[in-house]
């Protein structure tokens, strides 16, 4: 078991799996219906791309590599980029070797796990009794959720709505199109692209 643990520990860690992980925001609107071939985003935090340290302010250079549509268990559409050059203080810089990076609104670190509402871990816990799902209980709290919200103008419907969208039932519908507006912050998942034979 030992072994297993520290195989699985050293393939983490290897370089194929290595990404970089970048707070930006954009610089213009993007979306995943009628997409634009360049796109480019600054940084907001700094960050390392490939061994290259970079300051906030720093703008990436981007083109659209891919675009996966929406699926169904709500999996909203995937935006790929190719990152061709990063531009700072100093002047315009093309990244070798290439770059692929995804686009996502969150990444799992510990400042977004502070930013989640306690009310939300509060609803999953409690619908979790020792490791176990606990579904009636579960639908009971997204019922009081609903009512105490009243998304719909309707303590009832707003209840059974919420029930509805935190059951597995919900996972039969589509996810969404991606629209990234000026300005709005988000996350590029950065790794080294595959090369192509």
């Amino acid at each position: 078991m030992k072994k297993v643990i520290c195989f699985l520990a050293f393939i983490m860690m290897s370089p194929v799996f290595a990404a970089d992980k970048l707070h930006v925001s954009a610089m213009s609107d993007f979306s995943s219906i009628n997409p634009s071939g360049n796109f480019q985003v600054m940084l907001i935090e700094d960050g390392i791309l490939n061994d290259v340290y970079m300051l906030k302010g720093d703008i990436l250079n981007c083109t659209l590599k891919k675009i996966t549509n929406p699926t169904r268990a709500k999996r909203d559409a995937k935006i790929y980029f190719n990152v061709v050059s990063y531009s700072d203080k100093k002047g315009t810089h093309k990244i070798e070797p290439k770059m692929i990076a995804k686009y996502t609104e969150k990444v799992l670190s510990v400042e977004e796990i502070k930013k989640t509402p306690p009310k939300k871990i509060a609803k999953k816990a409690v619908s979790t009794v020792g490791n176990f799902f606990v579904a009636g209980f579960s639908y009971g709290v997204s019922f009081v959720d609903g009512v105490k919200q009243n998304k719909e103008d309707n303590r009832l419907k707003s209840g059974v709505k919420q029930v509805y969208d935190d059951s597995f039932l919900s996972y039969v519908e589509y996810g969404h199109e991606v629209e990234i507006k000026e300005g709005q912050e988000f996350y590029l998942v950065v790794k080294k692209a595959k090369e192509e034979k």
